[in-house]
């Protein structure tokens, strides 16, 4: 089987770059949930609410330095992430596709043919002797810049 996405295990330096100040935003979200014990934290940290939001704060300081200076020594940081999250962003995204598949699209292709419809026209005619059907004369040049 093909894939679908390719992860790039050596990304160039505007990629790091990028990344460093993508994770300067992140990381910096993160060490502000920890230390407010926010959303994802928020069951408690107990003892591990300062060494973690410090932890992710100077992962965000380092990432924002690198990338400034020396954008490869965020390499690291880039392919843990893109390793770990590979695998969730995968399954999500066939989750949500069967899901959309299941909920939308099976239910109109259901109505549809309980209702007789077939937009595609698709329906074997016994009493037709082609179908062919002709082909829409052509338009003018014109009619290209009013598409409208």
């Amino acid at each position: 089987m093909a894939q679908m996405i390719d992860i790039d295990l050596r990304p160039g330096e505007a990629t790091l770059r990028s990344f460093g100040f993508i994770a300067v935003a992140g990381f910096g979200l993160l060490a502000a949930l920890a230390w407010f014990e926010a959303l994802v934290f928020a069951f408690g940290l107990g003892s591990l609410r300062v060494p973690l939001a410090m932890g992710f704060a100077i992962v965000a300081g380092l990432c924002g330095l690198f990338s400034l200076v020396f954008p490869r020594a965020n390499l690291p940081v880039y392919l843990l992430i893109t390793i770990v999250t590979y695998p969730i962003g995968f399954v999500l995204s066939h989750v949500i596709l069967v899901t959309l598949f299941y909920v939308i699209i099976s239910p109109i292709g259901l109505l549809l043919r309980a209702f007789g419809t077939d937009p595609m026209q698709r329906r074997i005619l016994p009493e037709a002797s082609s179908y062919w059907e002709d082909a829409p004369p052509p338009r003018s040049r014109s009619s290209y810049f009013k598409q409208f």
